[in-house]
């Protein structure tokens, strides 16, 4: 087990004023784009969608490196492509959320690595992980979420990459990037975050922008009953999250709002949720923290741009948060 800087669970701020863009994999296609700034505002300068052929990438896996490789090759070469951030799907990873002794900077990554131990089961020599801290209400304890995955999986994204003349910048959890997009900088409320794919959903629930449980339902768009067993799966995670410990005597910890983003989105998944949930549910606006809409209209249509979710989140350093 090792703690590595390639995986940026939360990335920090972007330090160098070195253009990249951020890309997305997933089963069915893949996202890219890029940001450039002009008189302080921001501007697409590229953005892609490229379909994956079936069985290319099957839960967040990549089967087939030479299509992907291919595709990215070609990304490069008519994009002119250098430096990029990348998600990988929150199937491939491990978070939780668990609270540690306040212990000095230099004894934090060994009393992570316990916790590790104890909620991952995986042989920890596997995995290499990235965290964030948080103060805690009760006195000499802090806050941790973690977030892991298998050096195999790292091991290949990067050869993927690297086989692609693509410069890694960094790695994310899939959850945190679509959350960096939404949210803006200083949110304090705690959200849940459905991100809709054709063949499964995935529920985010965020506090303080930060992602604190994930899940990912196999869900097929079309199926019959369809809303109806998101709406289940939707009301399990609503018990399960206010019956944790840390969050029954926390008001704040409480989900305040829904925000809908992904592909394959049902037209009418907002007002069926709305109609049986008592928290407001949203489509999601993705350039929160790029322009205002009202000023600005971009070259991707609205219903399109939430597929960008997770792409555009990469591409957003911390400093570009509003």
């Amino acid at each position: 087990m090792r703690f590595n800087k390639i995986l940026k669970a939360f990335p920090p701020p972007q330090y160098l004023n070195i253009p990249f863009a951020g890309l997305s994999i997933s089963d069915q296609a893949i996202h890219l784009i890029q940001f450039s700034k002009k008189n302080d505002k921001f501007f697409i300068e590229k953005f892609k969608e490229i379909p994956l052929p079936p069985g290319v990438v099957t839960s967040g896996e990549v089967k087939n490196k030479e299509e992907v490789i291919n595709i990215l090759q070609t990304l490069k070469r008519d994009l002119k492509l250098d430096y990029i951030r990348v998600c990988i799907s929150e199937e491939r990873a491990y978070l939780f959320t668990a609270k540690i002794p306040e212990v000095v900077e230099k004894e934090v990554i060994s009393a992570i690595e316990s916790k590790i131990e104890e909620n991952i089961p995986v042989n920890p020599q596997e995995l290499i992980f990235d965290y964030k801290l948080f103060s805690h209400k009760e006195k000499n304890h802090i806050d941790v979420v973690v977030y892991a995955l298998p050096i195999g999986t790292v091991n290949k994204y990067v050869e993927i990459l690297e086989s692609s003349n693509l410069t890694p910048l960094s790695l994310e959890i899939e959850s945190q990037a679509v959350a960096r997009a939404l949210l803006t900088k200083n949110n304090k409320e705690t959200i849940l975050v459905v991100n809709f794919q054709p063949e499964k959903v995935g529920l985010y629930v965020t506090k303080k922008r930060v992602v604190r449980f994930s899940s990912t339902i196999s869900l097929k768009r079309g199926s019959p009953n369809y809303e109806g067993l998101l709406l289940q799966e939707i009301k399990k995670l609503y018990v399960y999250w206010h019956a944790l410990k840390e969050n029954i005597d926390e008001p704040e910890s409480k989900i305040e709002k829904i925000i809908i983003c992904g592909d394959s989105i049902e037209e009418n998944i907002v007002s069926y949720l709305s109609g049986h949930l008592e928290h407001k549910v949203v489509l999601g606006n993705v350039w929160t923290n790029v322009f205002d809409l009202n000023a600005n209209i971009p070259e991707i249509t609205f219903s399109d741009s939430l597929k960008y979710a997770s792409a555009i989140g990469l591409s957003l350093s911390d400093d570009d948060l509003v």
